[in-house]
């Protein structure tokens, strides 16, 4: 195998100040006086929203902002998340259904945000996160994964986020169809996944007149 191929291992060194306690996380590189965001979640996976109440959170010791869809709206913050949409079979767009950045009238999957409460502390953040109210009615749910079912985006009719395929579809089948002899094999491939001892973080600063923000990999 080459010397800078692929599949070599990897020397690590980072281990050492992670086992000795001097590694740095988010909160130990956040600046002096941060302000810190606790975000409520969706707790079940489809459902119309009915009521949301964030008012006795606004008045909470320590809480600095409550955020929902209605203040980024009127904020001017009105573009959902990006993704890329690929093309289907037939030429056509795959689905390319909005994404809020916080759920708007309806729940779409478990975990989604609702709102984000902004406080002094972490601490004040999540007790002022309790005193949300959500109401909401549950809608049925897919979780199969064959096409139907309860529709979750009106842009993905059967659920189906897209039909695509690469390659010469028509000329592969032939090949098949002419071919002597047909060989299968099963390969087991290991998927190794890295596991963060911290998520996702991320603080902002503004610094000389610039918002400085610093995400973690």
């Amino acid at each position: 195998m080459e010397k800078f191929g692929k599949s070599q291992s990897v020397l690590r060194t980072e281990d050492h100040r992670f086992l000795t306690g001097t590694g740095q996380y988010v909160d130990d590189i956040a600046p002096d006086g941060a302000l810190f965001a606790y975000v409520l979640r969706s707790p079940v996976a489809h459902a119309e929203i009915i009521a949301l109440d964030v008012e006795d959170v606004r008045a909470s010791t320590g809480v600095k902002a409550v955020v929902t869809a209605p203040d980024l709206k009127s904020a001017g913050i009105v573009s959902g998340m990006a993704a890329t949409v690929l093309q289907n079979r037939d030429g056509t767009k795959a689905a390319a259904p909005r994404r809020p950045l916080l759920a708007e009238d309806r729940l779409r999957f478990l975990g989604e945000p609702v709102a984000v409460v902004i406080a002094e502390t972490f601490d004040q953040a999540c007790d002022a996160d309790e005193l949300i109210t959500l109401d909401y009615q549950e809608l049925d749910v897919h979780l199969e994964l064959h096409e139907g079912g309860a529709q979750i985006h009106k842009e993905a009719p059967l659920n189906r986020a897209f039909d695509w395929s690469c390659g010469a579809e028509a000329a592969t089948a032939e090949a098949f169809e002419k071919a002597a002899h047909h060989v299968r094999l099963s390969i087991a491939d290991n998927r190794i996944i890295a596991s963060s001892l911290e998520p996702r973080g991320c603080y902002a600063e503004w610094a000389d007149d610039r918002l400085h923000v610093c995400v973690n990999g």
